[in-house]
């Protein structure tokens, strides 16, 4: 079964190169340029999984995974944050916001795409909140 997932950014190269990884490791993907754009696709496409950014123009990521997960139609999708960020209030801040991963870049696109697979199959942070 393919998974279908959504990646947030607001730099179309991430985006670009997040794109070319997933559908390598067969996934469907969607884009957002956004937070706004991110929960209008989440809602429409009902993505496996969504990749966020946290530092994107407008709503940040933060914003953008609390209105997700406070919405009961998106509160279930697994939400994994990919930063160059290694701040701890960074990690804690989107663990009470409801992520379910914090993914530090760089990474390589196999771990990249394991830490999905993991997220979609057995969601952790998420149902601690």
């Amino acid at each position: 079964m393919r998974h279908r997932i959504l990646i947030v950014d607001d730099d179309e190269g991430v985006r670009s190169l997040f794109r070319l990884i997933f559908r390598r490791e067969g996934f469907d993907v969607i884009e957002a340029a956004d937070g706004a754009e991110a929960i209008d696709r989440a809602l429409t496409s009902h993505p496996a999984a969504i990749l966020l950014d946290v530092m994107m123009p407008g709503m940040d990521g933060f914003d953008t995974c609390r209105l997700l997960k406070n919405d009961p139609r998106t509160s279930r999708m697994p939400i994994l944050f990919v930063s160059a960020f290694e701040e701890p209030s960074s990690r804690t801040r989107a663990r009470q916001v409801g992520a379910a991963d914090w993914i530090r870049k760089p990474i390589s696109p196999r771990e990249l795409a394991d830490r999905v697979r993991k997220a979609i199959e057995q969601p952790s942070w998420a149902s601690a909140s």
